[in-house]
């Protein structure tokens, strides 16, 4: 049953408009994430360049190329931000879009009137969703293997494994806004209402909690270079207990370390950024769970 359930949702994910405005809003962001590293790369090796002959006329030696200690994956960097902005509000209106319909429509009673527990229909609802996401996320990876191939002339294969990761963890990240999509719906009666929560919950996540467990201001999230706030700073060394909770902050933390492009870290040090993630998902699958027992399917569809 549930294997019928799920191809069913796949293809009415398939017909739908926000599985089709997430795949190519994905390859737009990963193609130009690409490009934008590509053109930073084309200028530094320009400037290098011309410095390199004007302290030859000059007799002075040449400073080392910039681009030999650069990370090979560091062309990439823009989709540690893209991805906590852009696909996290994708997310959750694919989330949001899988329930809501059958809710909207009526078709939650009709499906409920026959003997399926409602176990079963949520687990085909999320299985599908995280396929979906998963295909996203493969064509993703395959866009970025085939740009840093061709823009630094070769790809290693411990390359391909930390992309592999990379969007793993991009995957289960995103997944966990799928799920507040979800549960947004099965807590609200309105449509609208139920998007804009899940829309304000993505707000906390992406600038609140950020400031508040580590004093960075808002932009900060899109200029890493951005300062900490320095007012209160008591304060923020207690908040600072609270990181955990900063899914985007950990999400980023975990990026950086997989693609090489920040501070080295343990595997234990990155395990432990990418575990608040993995345990947010958990946390709202089990949420999902309880709360469809609890909905009443039974409202009309013009209620809702």
């Amino acid at each position: 049953m549930i294997v019928t359930l799920t191809h069913h949702q796949l293809r009415s994910i398939r017909r739908q408009r926000t599985f089709v405005m997430f795949l190519g809003s994905f390859v737009l962001i990963t193609t130009m994430a690409a490009l934008l590293g590509y053109s930073s790369s084309r200028t530094i090796v320009r400037v290098y360049d011309e410095a390199t002959k004007l302290l030859a006329e000059t007799g002075q030696p040449a400073p080392p190329n910039p681009f030999d200690v650069t990370p090979s994956l560091a062309l990439l960097s823009n989709m540690t931000i893209y991805v906590p902005f852009i696909g996290a509000i994708l997310a959750v209106v694919l989330g949001h879009s899988t329930v809501i319909d059958d809710k909207a429509s009526g078709i939650g009673r009709l499906i409920f009137s026959r003997p399926l527990s409602r176990r079963t229909y949520l687990a085909s609802k999320v299985l599908a969703v995280a396929l979906a996401l998963a295909v996203v996320m493969v064509v993703s990876w395959a866009i970025s293997t085939v740009a840093v191939l061709l823009i630094n002339g070769g790809i290693s294969p411990g390359d391909v494994g930390r992309l592999v990761t990379y969007f793993a963890l991009s995957w289960a990240y995103l997944f966990v806004f799928v799920l507040l999509g979800i549960v947004t719906v099965l807590v609200t009666r309105q449509r609208a209402t139920a998007l804009l929560t899940a829309l304000g919950v993505w707000v906390a996540i992406t600038f609140v909690l950020p400031q508040v467990t580590s004093g960075i201001r808002p932009v900060a999230s899109l200029n890493p270079l951005t300062a900490p706030a320095p007012a209160v700073q008591s304060f923020f060394q207690m908040t600072s207990h609270l990181r955990p909770l900063s899914l985007s902050e950990e999400y980023k933390s975990a990026s950086a370390t997989i693609l090489r492009t920040g501070a080295a870290e343990s595997l234990g040090q990155t395990l432990t950024h990418t575990a608040p993630v993995l345990v947010a998902a958990v946390a709202l699958g089990a949420l999902c769970l309880g709360l469809i027992h609890r909905h009443d399917y039974s409202r009309s569809g013009s209620d809702e």
